[in-house]
């Protein structure tokens, strides 16, 4: 733990900015990030430069989004995706799917819910195998922008939004290293509150969730000392903001982003230094607040020397082009 005096302040933050990834005809969102050698997109200098994109088979032709990367002990990668369908327009030529997603609008075709996918490598991520998708039910489907944990016994845990409702999360469990899921535990609901886009974490022998609340605008969250099995109500933090991002600093403190979609427009942080029980929103870190309107957020930090962040998150640059853009910055 930091004494108050080496803390850093809103003020005298500094941060180095820079772009992961832009394409002018691309929309460019929802990063994840992890620290290994070849996912996705490589940097050989914590987060300088970035090599060109590197495609995860098994796509097919739905839609895609929101990826997360969890590296399990033995070091397989697991990659959680969200996928949507695309159905013709015409009633007659949709699939028969109950309480369907489906958009009003001029297109010839509709967006639907097709649930969650789950892809693996076994080598570091230069090879995938092909993606299959998980059984959610009795839930109509599973949402989620974040990694999984993995507790001491080898169970994987997975807090996800139950869609289309988006207003409970549930875990999906897995406890063979990924290959079989099973739905877990209902982690949040409240008849009051929207919750969804959780993030968990792990504390020493606890489980702490982080949860998007859209009724309030501030970040609920939840606890477990038992695996995942049972968890306290959801409460509310200090934190305006969303979707968070919590990052253990190694040092007994945690990191929690989140986007500010407010002006000023930016990416902000908090830092807890007891496990997650209070949060120092009197000394929010300000990494961003000069980004031009609320289309950004979604961080993704990553811890790549003691003290040092590299985080990464979407939002417009000069010219209008939605791409990932990066901040590191020392805590």
């Amino acid at each position: 733990m930091k004494p108050a005096a080496q803390r850093h302040t809103p003020s005298s933050l500094a941060v180095e900015h820079s772009v992961v990834y832009r394409d002018p005809f691309a929309y460019c969102s929802h990063p994840s990030i992890l620290r290994f050698y070849n996912v996705l997109i490589r940097s050989a200098d914590r987060g300088g430069t970035w090599s060109p994109p590197v495609v995860i088979p098994g796509y097919d032709w739905y839609g895609v989004e929101c990826p997360s990367l969890t590296q399990l002990a033995r070091g397989d990668l697991l990659h959680f995706q969200w996928r949507w369908r695309w159905s013709p327009i015409l009633p007659g030529d949709r699939d028969a799917r109950p309480r369907g997603l489906y958009e009003r609008d001029t297109y010839p075709w509709a967006r639907d819910n097709d649930g969650a996918y789950v892809h693996r490598s076994r080598d570091g991520g230069q090879t995938w195998e092909l993606g299959s998708r998980i059984d959610t039910a009795p839930f109509d489907g599973a949402y989620t922008i974040r990694a999984g944990v993995e507790v001491p016994e080898g169970t994987i845990l997975v807090a996800v939004t139950d869609i289309p409702h988006w207003r409970r999360i549930y875990l999906l469990r897995s406890r063979d290293g990924g290959v079989r899921w099973e739905v877990g535990a209902r982690a949040a609901d409240h008849p009051d509150r929207q919750f969804t886009e959780p993030c968990i974490v792990r504390v020493g022998s606890r489980l702490l969730l982080l949860i998007r609340e859209e009724i309030t605008g501030f970040l609920h969250q939840a606890e477990s000392d038992d695996a995942g099995e049972t968890w306290t109500a959801p409460r509310p933090t200090p934190m305006w903001g969303s979707p968070p991002h919590v990052l253990a600093l190694g040092d007994g403190r945690l990191l929690c982003v989140y986007g500010h979609r407010r002006p000023p427009y930016g990416i902000r942080g908090c830092i807890s230094e007891d496990g997650g029980r209070t949060w120092d929103a009197g000394g929010e870190l300000i990494l961003r607040d000069d980004l031009p309107n609320r289309n950004l957020g979604y961080p993704s930090s990553v811890l790549v020397e003691p003290g040092r962040v590299f985080t990464a998150y979407y939002g417009e640059d000069a010219h209008g082009v939605t791409c990932i853009q990066g901040c590191a910055f020392s805590v």
